[in-house]
């Protein structure tokens, strides 16, 4: 190979490098990167718990308070109703309803898990047992997969603690099935104010 055609060769991947470094130099003179002054999202860091891990997830919803309530609970009813139409594609809600994807839940609340006839479930929710109870539904409703594990039922679960329980009052309205209240859940006594020293 001649010394000129190594030096074309040479000259044409030096352009290259100069011309793309070029373009670089240009774009950012052009487009200038604007960055907020304040975040748009900031995320809730809570640095008081104890031993420095995670905060302790919270107990399960106070029922017995919640629902004894004739106004907050027609008002937990209607929510719950609205929050029930993303069910609908799989459920149905009537006395009587066809089964769909899922079984009809008119009677699900205070009935016995996968007891719904004329519904093939899966052998994990057949073999799962119990009641559908607050508890047993706030658990399955939070995160159906994870309470039943091998469960057919497609849902990623409520996870905002409010609804699912609008969602509970709603299936318990509609249920002929009767579940007494649960207690109150007792009180947490406020923590007590720390002794100071007189100034």
């Amino acid at each position: 190979m001649s010394d000129l055609r190594l030096n074309s060769i040479f000259g044409v991947l030096v352009g290259s490098v100069l011309g793309i470094m070029a373009v670089g130099v240009a774009a950012e003179a052009v487009i200038h990167p604007n960055y907020p002054e304040k975040a748009g999202y900031l995320p809730e860091v809570q640095l008081d718990v104890p031993g420095g891990g995670p905060a302790a997830p919270a107990g399960p919803p106070d029922f017995g308070t919640l629902f004894a309530d004739a106004a907050q609970l027609q008002e937990l009813i209607a929510r719950g109703e609205r929050i029930a139409a993303q069910c609908r594609a799989c459920h149905t809600f009537e006395a009587g309803g066809a089964n769909g994807i899922g079984p009809n839940i008119h009677d699900a609340f205070g009935n016995t898990v996968a007891a719904h006839a004329g519904f093939a479930y899966s052998d994990a929710m057949a073999a799962h047992g119990g009641r559908w109870d607050y508890l047993a539904l706030n658990d399955f409703l939070r995160s159906p997969a994870q309470n039943v594990r091998g469960t057919k039922m497609a849902f990623a679960g409520i996870r905002n603690d409010q609804d699912r329980v609008a969602m509970i009052a709603y299936l318990r309205s509609i249920s002929p099935n009767s579940v007494p209240l649960p207690a109150p859940l007792p009180q947490e006594a406020p923590p007590e104010a720390e002794a100071t020293a007189p100034g």
